[in-house]
Parts: C-alpha cells; sequence; structure tokens
C-alpha cells in the first residue's frame, strides 16, 4: 500500500488475490470496504526514543480490527488513489485515540522495566564493591592483629613499638577512610538510578507526540492488478528501543508499580 499518501484521505481499491501471504489472512477484508488510519507514536528520552507505528482500522459495517489483521492491508496491491466519497467517521478517530493510549501505557512499563534492569545493574555492582571493600578490610583488621600481638611480646624494643603504634595509628585510619569513601561511592552508584527514576516519573506526564502519516478508504475488489508497495515500518516488534532489554526478559513485578502508573495516567487524563 502506498505510504505517501499526504495529510488527506483517499479512496483505493485494494486486491486480495494479489496477496502474497496465506490466503485466510485477507479473509476479514472480503465483501468489505472501510477505513484505515496510520499514525507514528513517539515519547522522546534522555536515553533514546520509543517509537510504535499505530495502525487504526475499521469496516464500514461497524466492525473494528486488531492493528496485526489491519497491517496486512498494507501489503496487498491497491489501485490508484482518488479523492473518497465520504469523510472519515469519528469513530476511526477513537479507535487511534485508543492506541495512542495503549502506546502511552506500553511505554510507561517499558520505562520502568528498564528502570527495573538499571537498579539491579547498580546493586549488582554495588554489591561487588562492598565484598571487595570488605575483603580489603579483613586484610587490614589481620594485619592489626599481627601488629598488636608484636607489640604485647616481651622485649621488643622501644623504637620498634614506636614504629608499630605508628603504622597501627595509620592502619586505623585506612579503616576509617575505607568506610568512609564506601559509602560515598555507592551512593554515587544509587544516585545514578535516582537519576534516571525522575527522568522516567516525570515522562509519565508526558503524552508524547503522534505524527499522522495518512487516512484511506478501502474497497475490496475482485482481481490481481494494481500496485503493491509496502511499508517497512510495520513490523511485529515495532520498538526501536526493544535491545535496551538486554537478555533479562524477567521483566517488573506487577501491583504497586502498575497501580501507580495507572494512577498517574488517569490523573493526567483528568
Amino acid at each position: 500500500m502506498l505510504y505517501e499518501f499526504g495529510i488527506f484521505p483517499v479512496a483505493v481499491d485494494i486486491y486480495l488475490e494479489g496477496y502474497e501471504g496465506r490466503p485466510w489472512e485477507t479473509a476479514p477484508f472480503r465483501h468489505r470496504s472501510g477505513w484505515l488510519m496510520v499514525s507514528e507514536a513517539r515519547m522522546v528520552m534522555p536515553f533514546g526514543t520509543w517509537r510504535r507505528p499505530l495502525i487504526a482500522c475499521i469496516s464500514d459495517q461497524g466492525e473494528v480490527y486488531a492493528p496485526s489483521i489491519a497491517a496486512r492491508l498494507l501489503a496487498v496491491p491497491i489501485s490508484l488513489p482518488k479523492d473518497p466519497e465520504i469523510d472519515p467517521p469519528e469513530a476511526l478517530e477513537e479507535a487511534m485515540d485508543a492506541l495512542y493510549w495503549d502506546f502511552l501505557g506500553a511505554m510507561d512499563l517499558e520505562n520502568m522495566r528498564y528502570l527495573h534492569d538499571a537498579e539491579e545493574r547498580v546493586e549488582g555492582k554495588i554489591q561487588i564493591f562492598e565484598a571487595q571493600c570488605a575483603g580489603f578490610e579483613r586484610k587490614l583488621f589481620a594485619i592489626i592483629r599481627e601488629l598488636r600481638s608484636e607489640r604485647r611480646r616481651e622485649g621488643v624494643a622501644d623504637a620498634r613499638r614506636e614504629a608499630v603504634d605508628a603504622h597501627l595509628k595509620r592502619l586505623g585510619e585506612m579503616l576509617d577512610e575505607l568506610a568512609h569513601g564506601m559509602r560515598l561511592r555507592a551512593g554515587e552508584m544509587r544516585r545514578e538510578t535516582e537519576e534516571l527514576e525522575k527522568v522516567i516519573f516525570s515522562s509519565l506526564t508526558d503524552h508524547g507526540e503522534i505524527e499522522h502519516l495518512y487516512t484511506v478508504h478501502w474497497t475490496a475488489r475482485r482481481g490481481r492488478r494494481g500496485m503493491t508497495l509496502r511499508f517497512p515500518l510495520f513490523q511485529e516488534e515495532p520498538y526501536s528501543a526493544e535491545a535496551w532489554r538486554n537478555s533479562d526478559q524477567s521483566g517488573i513485578p506487577h501491583g504497586s508499580v502498575t497501580e501507580e502508573l495507572t494512577a498517574i495516567r488517569f490523573g493526567v487524563q483528568e
């Protein structure tokens, strides 16, 4: 199907027999006509941009097609466009609005998943850092025990005792510095995710943006003639930031997070 119709509605005939996929996939459009609206939703974040194509489609008989089914219209031969004889119904805009709100809700959950993964990575780094600090601390305590044992021995020269005391004092200072530095570094790493959390939660009040691509009134016809121009944007996995998930697909726990997102979203709508 054409992808540069412009902002004004057009009408085309579609030829289902020219569809290259399985015949049953176009069965919902046989002996039907209707409207197709295609837009692209975007939400810009400091760490990337979420994108999703939105495909709203309804028949003139009042049937609403799921986006996965409606996308098949983008791979069938069509006629040259012409001016439609009727205007798009309000139900088409309503269907697109519903898809857009679904996009916002899905992006909220994806952002929370990203935050959850980032927090887990930081906590993992903190645990490794603290384990390394604890290992170094154990070595310092072992040296301190040896020096104290040496100082208590009989026959140790005064000069050696003074050197041991100085060494013990320095080791005590190192323990204090280690504890202080460990707290500071762990706090710095946690603040990184705190900043990310602020950005993500502030995005919950951002409605992003939606760009209208085209609106088409289609009528199914018999035959195989026509043009077949596929629109490559529409794939099974439309998220441009899917790679952010890495290999962890466990997801975030439902419940409090989902309820909080819902409350924030409903607050925005009101």
